[in-house]
């Protein structure tokens, strides 16, 4: 994206007539994405999204 500015920028100077103009680009790092793969973690996940669903489990007496 850098390598664009070299073009971009004088341009965007030249039809604003601003040559003050500076562009700061900001890179916000994200978490790594965590895949769910086990019938446990799969369930914990519902549960984060749910409560409810540990109750339902329990009244019904079900296991994993």
């Amino acid at each position: 994206m850098e390598r664009e500015f070299v073009y971009f920028l004088p341009f965007l100077r030249k039809a604003l007539n601003n040559f003050s103009i500076v562009i700061n680009v900001i890179v916000k790092e994200s978490e790594e994405k965590k895949f769910i793969y086990t019938p446990e973690e799969k369930y914990q996940r519902l549960i984060e999204v749910n409560p409810m669903l540990a109750k339902l489990r329990k009244e019904l007496d079900l296991d994993l």
